[in-house]
C-alpha cells in the first residue's frame, strides 16, 4: 500500500510582478517563478526537488509553507487547506511544517545564542517553562551531535557544518511532520555535506520525518531522495522514483541535466 500523503499541492501557482520597459513605455510583466505545480510528499519520505538555479524550486518550498502566498492553488496538508487557513489556524500548522534554510550563517540571528534561537519556537507557540524549555534545548543539541554548552555561543563562533546543524535543531524543535530543505547543504565542504547528509538521513528514520529536499546537484538527490521531481520553468516536467529516473529519464530536460553531470551518478537508491 503506498504511504500515506502528507502535503499535496493542487494547481500551485506564484506570479512576481516586475516592471517592464519596451519600445519607450512603461509597463508589468508577470514572471510565473511557480506555474501549475501538482505535487504530493508521502508519510516518511524524502521528495526531492532538482533543477537549475532560478527554476522556481525555493519559490515553491516556501508557498507551500506559506512563507510567500501563492498566487492560485490549494497545499493541503493531511486534507486540511493551508492555503484557506487564517493566522490563527496557520500558527498551529506550522508546529508540523517547518524549514532548513540554504545560508548557515545567514538564517541565524548573530545577537542571539544558539539556546535562545532554538528556545524561541518555544515561546512563540507559548510550550513550556524556562526549565523546559533549557531541558528541550540541550535535547535538541544532543539530536543534531553538538556539545550543550553550545547553547551559551553565539553563530559567529562555530564553523559552517555546525551552524547547519543548529539550523536543524531549529526545525527540529517542534518535532515537526515535514521539513522543507532548502539547498541544506549547497553553501557547506563536500566533506561537511556529507556528514550534514548522513545527519538528516540518520534524523529521518528516528523520527519518521518526511522532506521535501531542494538542490540542483543531482549527486546530492541520489543520495538522499526516494523519489524526484525535475521542475523547469516553474512547473514538474519529470517526477519518478529515483532509481527509475536514474536508469530512465524521459524528459529531453532531465536527460540534459543528467548528461551536465560528470562521471557516473550511484547511490544505493540510483543502482
Amino acid at each position: 500500500m503506498p504511504a500515506e500523503v502528507l502535503i499535496e499541492t493542487r494547481g500551485l501557482h506564484k506570479h512576481f510582478v516586475g516592471r517592464k520597459l519596451g519600445f519607450g513605455l512603461a509597463g508589468t510583466a508577470a514572471v510565473r517563478a511557480v506555474d501549475g505545480v501538482d505535487l504530493t510528499i508521502r508519510k516518511g519520505e524524502t521528495l526531492g526537488l532538482v533543477g537549475e538555479s532560478g527554476c522556481g524550486k525555493s519559490t515553491l518550498g516556501r508557498a507551500i509553507l506559506r512563507l510567500i502566498e501563492p498566487t492560485a492553488g490549494v497545499v493541503l496538508h493531511r486534507g486540511i487547506a493551508l492555503t484557506k487557513l487564517n493566522r490563527a489556524a496557520m500558527r498551529a500548522e506550522r508546529r508540523e511544517l517547518q524549514i532548513i534554510f540554504q545560508d548557515p550563517f545567514g538564517s541565524l540571528n548573530p545577537r542571539k545564542t544558539v539556546g535562545a534561537t532554538i528556545a524561541e519556537a518555544y515561546a512563540i507557540h507559548r510550550l513550556g517553562g524556562r526549565a523546559e524549555r533549557a531541558r528541550w534545548v540541550n535535547e535538541m543539541l544532543d539530536l543534531v551531535s553538538l556539545p550543550r554548552d553550545s547553547a551559551l555561543r553565539y553563530p559567529h563562533e562555530f564553523s559552517g557544518g555546525q551552524r547547519q546543524r543548529i539550523g536543524i535543531a531549529r526545525a527540529l524543535a517542534l518535532d515537526p511532520e515535514i521539513i522543507v530543505a532548502d539547498e541544506a547543504v549547497s553553501a557547506l565542504d563536500v566533506s561537511v555535506q556529507a556528514q550534514v547528509l548522513s545527519l538528516l538521513e540518520d534524523l529521518k528514520a528516528r523520527l519518521g520525518l518526511s522532506m521535501l529536499f531542494i538542490t540542483h546537484d543531482l549527486r546530492v538527490a541520489a543520495q538522499i531522495c526516494d523519489r524526484i521531481a525535475v521542475m523547469q520553468r516553474g512547473a514538474i516536467v519529470e517526477l519518478k522514483p529515483t532509481a527509475a529516473l536514474f536508469a530512465g529519464p524521459e524528459h529531453v530536460y532531465t536527460q540534459e541535466l543528467l548528461a551536465a553531470v560528470p562521471g557516473q551518478i550511484s547511490s544505493s537508491r540510483a543502482a
